[in-house]
């Protein structure tokens, strides 16, 4: 009887082996993405989109025959650049990720020169084109040149032909600057009164305000980001001044969006009405945050991988290069530039109803 037991024991435990070499045999290569966002604090809302974006691409992406596995860890950088450091570290060293994505210029940069050193594949949300130097950095946005050229158009279109400028000190904010400025002085005919810089921390806009009003420019132009860019709204809003303010990108970045009712900007290309149903389906909501940019990173991380057949990540970034121009992705159609920057259309947007609305422009 005990010889019966240990023989069926062993029968069953040589079975489990064989399953287990099995399962090990048919286990698909892992991919491990780290995705460094703002969680928690100013700029929660983003984060949370993209996490949303996530879990939406990855339930329709596993549905489907893939070469690879995907595993996406999120990390909260707390809108703190110094913590944005450490984890670009963490996972890297730790997590062994193959790929970061980053979002806003001046996080991106500060990534950038460690995923290009240890040959990490980072992409980044954002404006900056040096954010892309290298050969493993890559951007997924709107060119910058064409966000300035539809701005400019808007304006002059709007009757417009003196501005005063408000920019922050951080490398998106000034890479959108120099590049109005550069259209303005190619055109000559719009006209600036005053550019005023400020830090990312500055909480008092009533003396600059007092004299945009004493310049009574035809527009206040913004390039002010979060938790910048509702600080100064509500000073403005407080201060009565009839001076219309507009700008690129900075309004879709307000928490309090009701402070910008009926302003007209440009803004990164906008997510196709596709996302925007699906999106609304699992959130209940239709501002997207931006989550259409994570959705975007991730066709072309996977595309990238399943397209390449190969976790060589030359090979990858080679794939997506030469093979990803024209394709449609949640923010529409994208163009691929041999600097690594991947491009969709800017569009003009309005503040209605406390929602960024694309209008015809």
């Amino acid at each position: 009887m005990k010889k019966w037991i240990l023989s069926l024991c062993m029968i069953l435990a040589l079975g489990a082996c064989k399953d287990e070499k099995k399962e090990q045999a048919n286990a698909k290569p892992v991919i491990k993405i780290g995705a460094m966002y703002p969680m928690s604090g100013d700029g929660a809302a983003f984060g949370q989109a993209a996490k949303n974006a996530s879990d939406m691409y990855f339930e329709e992406f596993n549905k489907k025959p893939h070469k690879f596995d995907y595993q996406i860890i999120f990390e909260d950088n707390q809108y703190v650049l110094a913590k944005q450091a450490t984890l670009t570290q963490k996972l890297i060293n730790a997590d062994r990720a193959d790929v970061l994505i980053s979002v806003m210029s001046n996080f991106g940069a500060v990534t950038s020169p460690t995923t290009e050193q240890n040959k990490v594949i980072h992409f980044s949300v954002a404006t900056d084109p040096t954010v892309a130097n290298g050969y493993y950095n890559l951007i997924a946005s709107s060119n910058p040149n064409g966000e300035s050229d539809l701005f400019y158009e808007q304006l002059l279109k709007n009757g417009a032909k003196t501005i005063d400028i408000i920019a922050m000190n951080a490398s998106g904010s000034q890479t959108m600057l120099d590049y109005l400025l550069k259209k303005i002085q190619q055109e000559d005919t719009l006209k600036i009164g005053k550019i005023y810089n400020v830090n990312p921390d500055e909480k008092d806009f009533r003396l600059m305000l007092a004299q945009i009003k004493e310049n009574h420019p035809d527009y206040i132009v913004s390039f002010l980001f979060t938790p910048t860019i509702d600080v100064f709204m509500k000073q403005y809003k407080d201060s009565g001044i009839n001076i219309p303010v507009t700008g690129i990108e900075t309004f879709s970045y307000l928490q309090n969006r009701k402070l910008a009712e009926g302003v007209w900007y440009v803004d990164a290309a906008s997510a196709t009405d596709v996302f925007v149903k699906k999106y609304q389906a699992k959130t209940g909501t239709t501002t997207t945050n931006y989550a259409e940019y994570m959705d975007f990173i991730l066709q072309m991380i996977t595309f990238g991988y399943e397209g390449a057949g190969t976790t060589d990540k030359e090979k990858v970034i080679d794939y997506i290069q030469n093979n990803a121009n024209g394709m449609v992705t949640a923010v529409g159609k994208i163009s691929v530039s041999p600097d690594g920057i991947l491009n969709g259309q800017p569009v003009v947007k309005k503040i209605i109803n406390g929602e960024p609305i694309v209008i015809e422009d």
